[in-house]
Formats: structure tokens, C-alpha cells, sequence
């Protein structure tokens, strides 16, 4: 169990990261506000970083990366999963939950956000989406079927791996 002043501390980093996160962002939107300036913000990439980077809120070491888009002056932010999740959030929590799943296992299935992160980026067609959402949730799927989730599977995780 931490002490009392163990937990203070580490309330006090979690308040300094999510001043400068919120600090950065806002000198990169239009808004004045951080209510109306993460507004602006939406998920435009996601990827796991093959060598540790910083997020905007200064934390290190941070791999699993998502590149913000502002809606209204095109800038783009490199963020933390995490203070996407907790600060701005975005599903991308969800999206990194199921590539470290079908990681583990490519015969595994994708979640519903990762389909449609993987369709607007154009990793997959309209087609494999579909196929994608309608075979999701089966157990047992012809042999074709697996074939087609397994290469679908395979783009994407190539998609989400950055090399530097």
C-alpha cells in the first residue's frame, strides 16, 4: 500500500502531464477553450512505435501513438494512447485492444472501432469491412472465410506498425 504523500505525488504528475497535454493543445487549435478546443481534435492515425517516444504531456516512454487531426487548421498532434483515451476521449483505447489481440492470435477478430479506423484509412475496401462485421462474432467460419479475416487481419497489423 502507498503512503498518503506516494499518492500525492502521483496525483501531482498525473495533474502537471494533463496541464502541459491540454497547454499544447490548445496553442495548436483554434479555440480558446479546452472544452471547444478538443472538439476540434479527431483520431486521424494510430500506431505502435517500434523505438519508445514522448507524448505531448512529456510522458516516456510511450509506443502505442496517436497522430490527432485538428478539423479546423489541419494540424496534426502525436499524443499518447492513453491521453487520448483519458483527456481527449477517443476510442483509440479500443482500436489498440484489438490489434494486440489478433497479435496474440491472427485468428482472433477485430472489434467494430478498429474495422472502421482500418475502412477510413482506406487499409481495407467496403467490401472487407462488411465481410468483416458480418463474420466477426461467428465461431466457425469456412475455410475461405478464415483465409479472407487472416490476410484482412495481416494488412492491418502491417498498417499499424511504424518503422522508423
Amino acid at each position: 500500500m502507498r503512503c498518503f504523500f506516494e499518492r500525492a505525488m502521483a496525483g501531482a504528475v498525473k495533474n502537471v502531464s494533463q496541464f502541459q497535454l491540454t497547454t499544447e493543445i490548445l496553442e495548436r487549435s483554434v479555440a480558446q477553450t479546452w472544452d471547444e478546443a478538443r472538439r476540434e481534435w479527431s483520431l486521424y492515425a494510430i500506431y505502435e512505435a517500434d523505438e519508445p517516444e514522448t507524448c505531448l504531456c512529456s510522458h516516456f516512454p510511450i509506443i502505442e501513438l496517436c497522430v490527432l487531426r485538428n478539423r479546423h487548421n489541419g494540424i496534426q498532434a502525436t499524443v499518447g494512447n492513453c491521453c487520448v483515451k483519458n483527456f481527449i476521449g477517443l476510442p483509440s483505447d479500443r482500436i489498440f485492444q484489438a490489434i494486440k489481440r489478433i497479435r496474440r492470435d491472427p485468428s482472433n477478430s477485430l472489434n467494430p472501432e478498429a474495422i472502421q479506423h482500418a475502412f477510413d484509412r482506406q487499409w481495407i475496401t467496403e467490401w472487407e469491412r462488411d465481410f468483416y462485421l458480418k463474420i466477426m462474432r461467428k465461431r466457425n467460419l469456412t475455410e475461405k472465410q478464415s483465409a479472407k479475416k487472416l490476410q484482412i487481419n495481416d494488412r492491418i497489423l502491417r498498417h499499424v506498425r511504424r518503422q522508423r
